[in-house]
């Protein structure tokens, strides 16, 4: 038994990124969009993103150390499963995402489904076609409505295949959603869709985000993710704490318990991985993420933390990061980093993973 002198939750479940764009600062957006393909396309756009991944997607040296490096970056937020391992620049990118941080998109595990993704729209003419594949899977992360404005809205009626059949079903979770008008929301509940919420990345390029009341007011269930750090959070930690300004400013809408229920039961209930992840229970995978404290409400506390009050992160039961008396004391020693002036140490060492 060791002692973690700190408040244990369950690893945090992220179910919207783009991984390997993390290694980018955060981009000064010029104005603001009415959807998501008024900026993908700017010369800007072009200049400051695109283009770099462009370069480092066709250096195969780089991608080792790019992969890992936003691994890191989700290790030191207690991120324990990630979601986003597409490069436009190259589909071969894929391998180097078998390493430390689970990815809900290659697991090869019968016990955790892996996730379909699509980041382009759904067009009308295709719904029908998408439907039959979205009933393939246990879980569908499709970019949905991205934007605020009718253009956005359009994509999501798309999926209306006739008066009472839609491409909506339970596998279905639409990544952003913040175009989808209440009347949208009961459709989706309906038909036991899910929404995930990146607040910042939505505040940042359309200066609004997801309806949140009229989402929860019909059903809806919601994981979130951080997007990727060009628009959005530096990790999950991060977006968590916009995600509760965001429910604050709007007279309280979730609970702390229930923003952190996102990245954690609901996240993995979304993922059809509820049996083994999620939450803290016998038999369940030990993803654990510990931070400092043990007074007060443990939900608050969790929003609240920064990096530095993380003290361990386990994921499948092995400790890959925390203060380095936990590591060593659980037999996980490695490499020394410091993290806002504290001792920290990550035990990246995994030997089934592509060298």
């Amino acid at each position: 038994v060791v002692d973690t002198r700190g408040t244990i939750f369950p690893g945090l479940i992220e179910l919207h990124n783009h991984l390997a764009y993390n290694a980018l600062p955060l981009w000064d957006v010029p104005k603001r969009y009415g959807n998501r393909d008024q900026w993908s396309g700017t010369t800007e756009y072009r200049k400051l993103i695109s283009g770099p991944m462009q370069v480092l997607g066709k250096s195969p040296e780089l991608l080792p150390a790019l992969i890992r490096y936003v691994e890191g970056k989700c290790l030191l937020g207690g991120v324990t499963t990630s979601q986003g391992i597409q490069l436009y620049s190259n589909q071969g990118i894929r391998r180097y995402y078998r390493g430390i941080v689970r990815n809900v998109e290659q697991t090869d595990e019968a016990s955790l489904p892996e996730a379909a993704t699509r980041v382009d729209d759904v067009e009308a003419r295709d719904a029908r076609l998408f439907l039959a594949r979205l009933m393939k899977q246990t879980c569908f992360l499709l970019h949905l409505s991205e934007g605020v404005d009718a253009a956005a809205r359009r994509h999501f009626l798309a999926l209306r295949i006739s008066e009472e059949e839609w491409a909506i079903s339970p596998q279905l979770a639409g990544i952003h959603s913040t175009a989808l008008t209440a009347a949208d929301f009961d459709v989706m509940a309906a038909r036991r869709g899910a929404m995930i919420w990146s607040p910042l990345s939505n505040l940042l390029l359309y200066g609004d985000t997801a309806r949140i009341a009229a989402a929860k007011a019909s059903g809806v269930r919601m994981g979130i993710g951080s997007d990727w750090s060009p628009s959005g959070s530096k990790n999950l930690l991060g977006e968590l704490k916009v995600a509760r300004l965001m429910s604050q400013a709007q007279g309280g809408v979730f609970s702390d318990r229930e923003i952190v229920g996102m990245a954690t039961r609901q996240a993995a209930a979304i993922l059809q991985w509820e049996k083994v992840l999620g939450t803290l229970e016998a038999g369940k995978r030990a993803d654990l993420l510990v931070i400092e404290g043990k007074s007060g409400d443990p939900y608050a506390a969790l929003l609240q933390a920064g990096e530095t009050a993380i003290r361990l992160v386990m994921i499948n039961g092995v400790p890959r990061y925390g203060m380095p008396s936990l590591m060593e004391r659980l037999a996980a020693a490695g490499e020394r980093i410091r993290i806002g002036g504290r001792s920290r140490m990550l035990f990246l060492r995994q030997a089934t993973a592509d060298p």
